[in-house]
């Protein structure tokens, strides 16, 4: 088994080609030593600088070339608050659950938690469950709240 122990950040591969790909969740995109399957089922190991956190289009070095990081469908709640109570409510509720957050130009993302989901169905606050990748704020680099926040929610009334 190939151990792997450095990451190209999401650059160009060069000339060297992308031979393979490895979709990861959240969880395991944290993990700097594990073992990893490729998409080809090519077993290697990544012993990695601690505290090294993997994102999209990440490259991994290998013999024959790099193996490209994706990011893997999660189960996730996907959040849609209408109103700036809704925001503060939904954050408040994650908050206090201690969930990682993601917010997108879709609304809001969190892993699944099944008692967060009906809770916040019966506040009448629309939430689906879906796979879609998922990458946290505390993950993001360079993340902007406001960007995204304006593009799904727009206040109609009151002082801008």
């Amino acid at each position: 088994m190939q151990i792997i122990d450095h990451v190209v950040k999401a650059a160009s591969p060069g000339d060297r080609p992308i031979v393979d790909r490895v979709f990861l969740t959240w969880e395991a995109r944290q993990k700097s030593r594990q073992k990893l399957q490729t998409a080809a089922g090519k077993e290697v190991a990544i012993a990695l600088p601690t505290g090294t956190r993997l994102g999209a289009g990440d490259l991994l070095s290998i013999e024959e070339g790099w193996i490209e990081v994706h990011l893997a469908p999660e189960d996730v709640l996907l959040i849609r608050p209408r109103t700036l109570q809704e925001i503060a409510f939904v954050a408040y509720q994650v908050g206090n659950r201690h969930l990682a957050l993601e917010i997108t130009d879709d609304g809001l993302k969190t892993l699944h938690d099944p008692v967060l989901a009906s809770y916040l169905r019966q506040q009448g606050i629309p939430v689906e469950r879906a796979q879609l990748s998922f990458t946290p704020i505390s993950a993001m680099s360079g993340h902007s709240h406001a960007s995204s926040q304006e593009r799904w929610y727009h206040r109609s009334d009151g002082p801008s």
